[in-house]
């Protein structure tokens, strides 16, 4: 093929290719990808930590004295950027049975909104965004004195008080400086089978 037919291929695949990638739909096992995408990996590693998640809640000790007026243990679903992924994990834990007899009372605050939560004690911050910084973990846990969690990969090591750990099977993973930082322990069957990040 002579050189400049085959220049002028290339450029038609490249094209084409381009046309193709803006054409398709942009969606991601049926939530709509927006700023704040999440990758496969954050999106899996999303749905173990919403099945995990109820077994670290449950593992605090004192858990009972974290409850509402109304007798459930507010959960706050925290978000950056795109709310699809909060609609999801708010969606999941609402189905999720009592923790040790009492039932999630689930929401979806962004970022922005928790710095000015006037609401009742939380129980739990679920992060549901990928990408917040490590101080942000960490001031979250302080400020509201409570279990930050977070599913996605280094954030426990960052700041997060639990989470998941990916290795050659999945754990829980724990950081006990950060949650003895903010006074909570959680029961040793707990501590024996998760991950210990510091």
């Amino acid at each position: 093929m002579p050189r400049q037919r085959r220049g002028t291929a290339v450029a038609q695949t490249r094209r084409g290719l381009l046309r193709a990638l803006l054409g398709l739909p942009l969606w991601l096992s049926g939530m709509a990808v927006t700023a704040q995408t999440l990758w496969t990996e954050d999106l899996q590693r999303l749905r173990v930590g919403l099945k995990l998640f109820p077994a670290a809640l449950g593992a605090l000790e004192g858990l009972d004295q974290r409850r509402s007026e109304d007798g459930g243990l507010p959960v706050v679903v925290l978000y950056s950027g795109s709310r699809d992924a909060a609609r999801q994990a708010v969606s999941a834990l609402e189905d999720v049975e009592p923790v040790q007899g009492m039932p999630l009372e689930v929401s979806a605050l962004s970022l922005q909104e928790i710095e000015h939560y006037e609401g009742p004690r939380i129980s739990a911050i679920f992060i549901a965004s990928v990408g917040l910084q490590p101080a942000q973990l960490r001031g979250l846990s302080e400020r509201h004195r409570t279990l930050v969690y977070s599913p996605f990969a280094g954030d426990v090591r960052g700041g997060a008080i639990a989470g998941v750990h990916v290795a050659d099977r999945i754990l829980p993973a724990v950081n006990l400086t950060q949650a003895r930082r903010v006074g909570l322990s959680f029961k040793s069957f707990f501590l024996r089978v998760a991950h210990h990040e510091e």
